[in-house]
């Protein structure tokens, strides 16, 4: 789900910033921001397969502060871009959704990556 959402963004962003007259920074602004939108979104997702994980009881957080969705969003987040700062981290079957989330952030941000050039290096026709 987190790619299609990727995809999506991505050619919202190249389809957005070919048609629009906006200068190099102004593309690269739109870039930006929808590109990062779409990264907050799919951690969001993950977030919530967190908490579906830990609310069936396959795993959950070895930290007792881990009480609210925003702590596990806040992992989340931490751990799609594999900053990985390890102040929270999570136990049983929801280990391998972390590790799993690690990889799709690391490929989707080079994506991201990717995209941004190609918006700021294409000529105009």
């Amino acid at each position: 789900m987190s790619g299609l959402i990727h995809v999506r963004a991505m050619s919202l962003v190249m389809a957005a910033t070919k048609r629009a007259s906006f200068s190099r920074s102004g593309n690269l602004l739109i870039a930006l921001y929808c590109l990062a939108i779409a990264h907050i979104l799919e951690a969001g997702l993950y977030a919530v397969g967190f908490s579906l994980g830990e609310g069936i009881g396959i795993g959950g957080f070895a930290q007792a502060n881990v009480e609210t969705f925003m702590d596990v969003f806040y992992f989340s987040v931490v751990n799609y871009s594999s900053l990985g700062l390890g102040d929270i981290y999570p136990t049983g079957h929801l280990r391998f959704l972390a590790g799993v989330e690690a990889l799709n952030g690391f490929l989707l941000i080079s994506c991201s990556a990717s995209t941004i050039f190609l918006v700021v290096t294409r000529d105009r026709d």
